[in-house]
């Protein structure tokens, strides 16, 4: 049974001042957590307020940071019950927001978080944002052609799909169907709910490809502590990167996809064969077949997209470089000349690399470089293509920007960034 301590002191809650004592639950991160994996675990949504609620409680300024066998406050406040109601004990009188607190507390007792009804223990547990969240989505029915019956069910509403919202759901569906999460096994336990966050990216579609795969593993560090695979490296971060779209409302097509390796958070990524294109096809053992295919799949969806009046397209391939063990290596970036938005596109990721590590690198420097490269995925692609080399797979230094998985997740967060510049 999982079991929760205290901090206690008191403060006036509510416009009636009732003395209530005000303690932050809080919980000890296990290994492999992030915030959402703490939230969902507490029966929390893993959406935007709740992980900032987390992150101002506990001081955090990268949600990345934070650390297993760390005791952290959770979002939620542990008011006094005075014997009558959920409503007189908060000095409030909105008894649908009390009606779902008192679902939360039960549903908390049957998963075994809570040990006592909050009418035995004399405790409610009030989530400080949760609902807070959710009722400012609430009153868009005309803007999102909702019906009544729908607004009231879609606290609960979520779509599953492998590839992203595409196909089966678009972004546009989203918006008007409310849907806030979306449900893809694809990411892995504990990132497989996604949060929509904002529709700012509705109308981007985005082909994000990790390097190699199936009968290729790419670049091998097989001299290290444990054998380091250049597809698993890429994948997990190309997941990362997917994942950070889709809470933006972009439409997003995973390339290389491997059912049984979500994102993960261990330092060595088990190296394995099984990955398939489109999570349908098997990868040929031929390099020139083995590109032309992921070609292909990449430029029928441009055309299908195209036609749909869809322009803005745009193709990210990550790989991992190899070299000489003492060299190191920041990332850099390849684009096509023939495509001026490709350099572009280069050139602001590149851009916000020197900006991280400006900020938090001072003295190393940045030296991650744009270059032309003509290289088949670079010129075959159709869509503005951005292909990246993330590190020296046998550089000792490089190699924690590979292990390390929030080090993965900051790769991903500054590619996403970049990606989203205009």
């Amino acid at each position: 049974m999982t079991r929760v301590l205290f901090i206690c002191f008191s403060v006036f809650w509510g416009l009636n001042q009732v003395m209530a004592v005000d303690q932050h639950a809080v919980a000890k991160v296990k290994k492999g957590d992030n915030i959402e994996k703490l939230l969902k675990r507490y029966l929390l949504t893993p959406h935007t307020c709740n992980i900032q609620s987390f992150c101002q409680i506990n001081k955090l300024e990268n949600k990345e940071l934070i650390m297993a066998g760390k005791v952290y406050k959770l979002p939620i406040l542990i008011i006094q019950y005075n014997g009558k109601s959920i409503r007189s004990s908060m000095g409030m009188d909105d008894l649908e927001k009390a009606k779902k607190i008192e679902k939360l507390n039960t549903e908390l007792l049957k998963a075994g978080i809570r040990d006592k009804h909050f009418k035995e223990s004399k405790r409610i547990w009030v989530p400080m944002t949760e609902f807070e969240c959710d009722d400012s989505q609430e009153g868009n029915s005309e803007q999102t052609g909702l019906r009544q019956d729908e607004e009231e069910t879609r606290e609960t509403d979520k779509t599953s799909t492998k590839g992203g919202p595409s196909p089966g759901v678009t972004p546009t569906e989203l918006k008007r169907k409310g849907i806030k999460e979306i449900n893809v096994p694809l990411m892995g336990e504990g990132y497989d709910l996604v949060h929509v966050e904002d529709m700012s990216l509705s109308g981007n579609v985005y082909y994000i490809i990790s390097g190699h795969g199936g009968p290729d593993p790419g670049a091998v560090c097989s001299e290290c502590q444990e054998m380091l695979c250049e597809d698993e490296y890429a994948y997990d971060v190309a997941l990362r990167l997917a994942r950070n779209l889709m809470q933006h409302g972009a439409t997003v097509h995973v390339v290389v996809q491997d059912a049984n390796d979500g994102i993960r958070d261990e330092l060595y990524l088990a190296c394995d064969n099984d990955e398939l294109l489109n999570g349908k096809h098997s990868i040929p053992v031929s390099q020139k077949k083995r590109l032309s295919d992921r070609a292909s799949a990449v430029n029928r969806l441009y055309h299908k997209y195209r036609k749909q009046g869809i322009k803005n397209q745009k193709a990210i391939e990550i790989h991992v470089d190899s070299r000489n063990k003492n060299t190191r290596q920041d990332v850099f970036f390849y684009y096509n000349k023939e495509d001026k938005k490709g350099k572009k596109l280069a050139e602001n990721v590149q851009d916000v690399f020197a900006s991280k590590y400006d900020k938090h690198q001072k003295d190393r420097g940045y030296k991650g470089y744009v270059e032309d490269r003509g290289i088949y995925m670079v010129r075959n692609v159709l869509p503005t293509m951005l292909f990246v080399e993330l590190a020296n797979i046998k550089n000792a230094s490089d190699q924690k920007r590979l292990l390390i998985n929030t080090n993965r997740q900051a790769l991903a967060n500054w590619l996403f960034e970049g990606l989203r510049k205009e």
